[in-house]
């Protein structure tokens, strides 16, 4: 991807926390000459591999999985909080509009999971990794006559990261008066979109 230096993330502790707040991710690859995309919600294991493993589970019937090989690489793209910038923000106002986001690009190569026993603890884990968020979580246990034949329904991936791209592009080649007038404006929205940006630039500013 396009990373110009001034929007470059390279702190994998960042890179991190920003896949696992926005876990659900684009995996693409490339099939016959044409690309092939399947939206899935990734697990991180941030302890394997120098960059991290993504686990997650594709269905059965979903025939992209057939098409993956483990010597070919795919991309996974995380999409962060984003939001459109006008330049009436600005202290100099003539210039153009923008987009403020975070996206993160991560290359691994698959390995399938086919084993029910492999395959239980990838559902459960991640049913966890979102209950838990609830006051009163579903409890996966209720599932229990069904998880026999939903795990023949499915078929795991793991992916050890090979290389991560970050790109934060916040604003961070404007003067520090156009950030903070950036900032003063989305503060002032109802947006979480726009509140999440503009604690990221408080911080970028911090820095």
């Amino acid at each position: 991807m396009y990373i110009p230096n001034s929007f470059r993330e390279d702190d994998v502790h960042v890179l991190h926390t920003l896949m696992q707040r926005y876990n659900f991710a684009t995996l693409f690859s490339q099939v016959d000459d044409e690309p092939f995309a399947t939206h899935l919600p990734f697990m991180l294991d941030p302890s394997r591999g120098t960059y991290g493993t993504l686990i997650g589970h594709f269905a059965r019937a979903n025939p992209h999985w057939q098409m993956l090989q483990p010597d070919k690489t795919v991309l996974i793209v995380f999409q962060g909080a984003h939001e459109y910038i006008s330049p009436s923000w600005y202290t100099t106002q003539e210039t153009v509009p923008t987009w403020n986001y975070a996206v993160i690009h991560a290359y691994a190569k698959p390995r399938l999971i086919h084993e029910p026993e492999a395959l239980r603890p990838i559902v459960t884990d991640l049913v966890h990794l979102h209950e838990n968020a609830f006051e009163h979580p579903w409890d996966v246990e209720y599932a229990a006559p069904l998880m026999e034949s939903s795990l023949k329904a499915i078929v795991g991936v793991e992916l050890t990261i090979d290389r991560l791209e970050g790109k934060y592009k916040f604003n961070q080649n404007r003067s520090t008066e156009d950030q903070e007038g950036v900032i003063a404006v989305l503060e002032t929205t109802t947006s979480p979109n726009a509140h999440e940006v503009a604690a990221i630039m408080r911080g970028n500013l911090a820095k």
